[in-house]
């Protein structure tokens, strides 16, 4: 790729940080530079055991790449083939490139859950260690798309620029919680008191953290006002608070301090 066209592309990325349109710009940057079809951004806090998903965009159907996201913040970050990769390098910055196949991943449910469904031929990891977070930025080139393998150049030599682009972001939107939404809530609630809560506790739960009001959540739910009425009360009960606010604060502090 022409050298001037890349940090054109480059350049522009780097307008969108902490903006809402930096999403959608990083798609078309890395599109761009690598031919993906579809990338996903991940980050972890400073434990290095708490992911959040803060995007995932692309090519992908919607539906179907927001419920990964969810399976992945609530279940499968734990199996991620790179989470050894993020733990060891934790304490020092750092990046890391690594493509990979689906037919090379051991773990049968993951990639069947997570890539085949998906549609996944290739994907291409761009790892790294800053010093707040680890954090990963995870490239698919997509069956359906007809293109030779991911191009890995313009990101090896422009690695410094695009890792301190992401941690910069990455600060930003945690700071202003960018992309608060159903599953991040879902998965920092399921993290903090999951396994005290029914699975209709926890839609209602994640919903009205959110802001939804009874009859709001009813319709999403497809359940009466009285429904969710009993639920909040059962699962306000089990997790020992009162109001809205406290659970907000489960959400925030990704901890649940009143049981």
């Amino acid at each position: 790729m022409n050298p001037t066209t890349v940090q054109h592309s480059l350049a522009s990325l780097v307008g969108e940080i902490g903006r809402q349109g930096f999403e959608h710009r990083l798609m078309q940057c890395m599109h761009e530079l690598t031919g993906a079809d579809h990338c996903v951004l991940i980050s972890y806090d400073a434990s290095r055991t708490a992911p959040i998903t803060l995007f995932s965009s692309g090519a992908i159907d919607q539906p179907l790449a927001q419920e990964c996201r969810r399976l992945y913040d609530e279940v499968y970050y734990e199996r991620d083939p790179n989470r050894a990769l993020l733990d060891a390098g934790a304490h020092e910055p750092s990046t890391q490139l690594l493509t990979l196949r689906p037919e090379e991943l051991s773990d049968p449910e993951y990639r069947r859950t997570l890539i085949e469904r998906c549609g996944i031929r290739e994907k291409l990891a761009f790892i790294g260690h800053g010093r707040e977070q680890a954090y990963c930025l995870n490239l698919y080139r997509l069956k359906s798309r007809q293109r030779k393998g991911l191009l890995m150049g313009a990101l090896q030599d422009n690695t410094a620029l695009i890792a301190a682009t992401l941690e910069r972001h990455i600060s930003l939107s945690t700071e202003a919680q960018v992309r608060f939404d159903l599953p991040w809530v879902r998965a920092r609630l399921s993290r903090s008191c999951g396994d005290r809560l029914t699975q209709r506790e926890m839609d209602v739960a994640c919903r009205i953290v959110l802001g939804y009001s009874s009859e709001a959540i009813g319709l999403d739910l497809g359940v009466s006002v009285n429904t969710v009425l009993s639920h909040r009360k059962n699962l306000y009960e089990k997790l020992g608070i009162g109001t809205q606010n406290q659970l907000f604060a489960i959400v925030t502090e990704g901890r649940c301090a009143w049981v």
